[in-house]
């Protein structure tokens, strides 16, 4: 089944191809798109391009989308071709964010359609940045809540919870910090195809992007330093736990080496023979339990 649909309004026309097939590559190539970028966008692409031509420019974006099953960030791919006529879209999974665009572009609410493709590259990309701060926002709040719980009420469950915030983090990251190279080469492209008339539009979104970045790496730094911070106070617990059983060990070796020799089946032990010895022996052990615990009060290791 063929994937194709088309907007058409005034002058302009929008073209979306989910999934291409062999006659979405023809119906390409009879658009008079050069061979090797018919073939580029066979198949999905990992890393973001962009390329110009006299008649057209070839971009590659990726957008991150959460993905409530999986309960972690995918990334998206979305190939542009964009004519001075035609805006063309390929795409390789279904995008919601994309799909309600599509929807009001299709109804007429898009007051910018009809201007040219350039308007409706910058409104598309620009509902797909802006769509990606209520999931930071959420990390954020997630952040926040382990901050909490690290400085008030530490268990060792919240390493559990940061891996699983640093994932989505990842997912960000992996889908917007490769794309910097395209958007440092875009004023250029956009003056070359377009004109000074849209250099407005696209600055508009180099500003979306590079908000998104930093919020990406902030979130990132601050959960990096949450994961470290975690790690050394449940290290220190460790640390603590094992200092306790050693110590423990150390006060229970001599009265275990003392046991030891006087249950030995000697015939004659220092003060065996006495009706008292047991309770002489327990005072002792207690004596050199005292003993010791003073030793490691004073050197501070209790």
């Amino acid at each position: 089944m063929n994937a194709m649909r088309v907007i058409e309004r005034q002058n302009l026309r929008w073209v979306d191809i989910l999934k291409p097939t062999d006659e979405d590559l023809k119906f390409l190539e009879g658009m008079n798109f050069h061979p090797l970028i018919v073939h580029e966008v066979k198949t999905p692409t990992y890393h973001p391009l962009i390329e110009y031509y006299q008649t057209y420019l070839f971009c590659i974006l990726h957008f991150p989308s959460w993905d409530p099953q999986a309960r972690q960030i995918r990334t998206i791919e979305i190939d542009f071709l964009v004519t001075k006529e035609a805006f063309i879209t390929i795409r390789y999974q279904e995008f919601k964010d994309f799909e309600d665009f599509w929807s009001d572009a299709n109804s007429g609410t898009k007051a910018d359609f009809g201007k040219t493709t350039g308007h409706l590259l910058h409104q598309l990309v620009k509902k797909l940045f802006n769509n990606t701060f209520p999931e930071l926002d959420r990390i954020k709040e997630a952040i926040d809540t382990i901050e909490d719980e690290i400085f008030e009420k530490f268990d060792e469950n919240i390493v559990e919870k940061i891996a699983a915030i640093e994932r989505q983090i990842l997912g960000f990251m992996r889908a917007i910090k490769p794309q910097k190279a395209v958007w440092d080469a875009i004023p250029q492209h956009v003056l070359n195809f377009w004109g000074e008339r849209l250099k407005p539009y696209f600055s508009d979104l180099i500003a979306d992007y590079n908000r998104t970045l930093s919020a990406i790496e902030t979130h990132k730094e601050i959960i990096d330093s949450l994961h470290f911070t975690s790690s050394s106070l449940l290290d220190n617990k460790r640390n603590y736990v094992i200092k306790v059983l050693t110590i423990f060990t150390a006060i229970i070796l001599p009265l275990s080496l003392l046991a030891s020799i006087y249950g030995m089946n000697l015939a004659h032990l220092p003060g065996a023979a006495r009706d008292d010895a047991f309770w002489w022996f327990l005072g002792g052990t207690f004596a050199v339990t005292a003993a010791m615990l003073i030793y490691f009060r004073i050197k501070k290791w209790l």
